[in-house]
């Protein structure tokens, strides 16, 4: 297996989300931020964690100066200095044609879904509808973010994408005589499942252990 290409200080610091010439306090503090999403430990992704832990061996080593606590464990985990992140914006990449037609025929079924199912109970009605909407949601996510966003930049896309699709049924629901109005929070649950289970950070599955010394 060939070694990977080597890292600069300014994809380094880009992964971080730190200027290059971050002070080790403020390249400590992102990294901390960034690993308890990444960690393998806790759900995330080996190749991001392992991407995270080359960035801080960069930006470190080019500071020729390294914290006295090895260890790596912050004191304060939900700390209120975070770097500030990358937006959404700058996370997303166009999709393909045939990712772009997947995501037409996804919100086609979706809307569909919702004129099928209005005479259906509205509870059951609303989770037809919502499992269409949340498969839009979860396919704009890979389609658009894949892994090159974090937990964050996930969960407000698939919000994101989501939230039209959604309305949009029940819109047309509401208008051909359906009463899914009444079991909206029904409609919600199929995208707070999404939503959980791309969140595992800071131990929601399980506890983070961090590298060691």
């Amino acid at each position: 297996m060939g070694r990977s290409p080597r890292m600069t200080r300014a994809h380094a610091a880009l992964l971080l989300g730190v200027k290059e010439n971050a002070s080790v306090d403020d390249i400590q503090r992102a990294w901390r931020v960034w690993v308890r999403l990444a960690h393998p430990d806790t759900g995330g992704d080996r190749e991001h964690f392992d991407e995270l832990m080359r960035a801080r061996r960069c930006l470190m080593a080019s500071s020729h100066v390294w914290p006295v606590d090895r260890r790596e464990r912050p004191e304060h985990p939900e700390h209120p200095d975070a770097p500030a992140r990358a937006s959404l914006r700058s996370v997303i990449r166009p999709p393909t044609a045939s990712a772009t037609g997947l995501l037409v025929a996804l919100v086609v079924a979706a809307v569909i879904i919702a004129v099928a199912t209005v005479d259906f109970p509205a509870w059951m009605s609303a989770a037809a509808m919502g499992l269409g909407a949340t498969a839009v949601a979860v396919a704009a996510n890979r389609v658009l973010v894949g892994r090159r966003g974090d937990v964050g930049h996930r969960i407000a896309m698939l919000v994101a994408a989501w939230s039209p699709v959604a309305l949009c049924q029940v819109a047309i629901s509401v208008a051909l005589g359906s009463t899914v109005i009444v079991a909206l929070p029904v409609l919600v649950l199929p995208l707070v499942s999404a939503v959980a289970l791309v969140n595992p950070g800071a131990g929601l599955w399980r506890p983070v252990r961090f590298p060691a010394p």
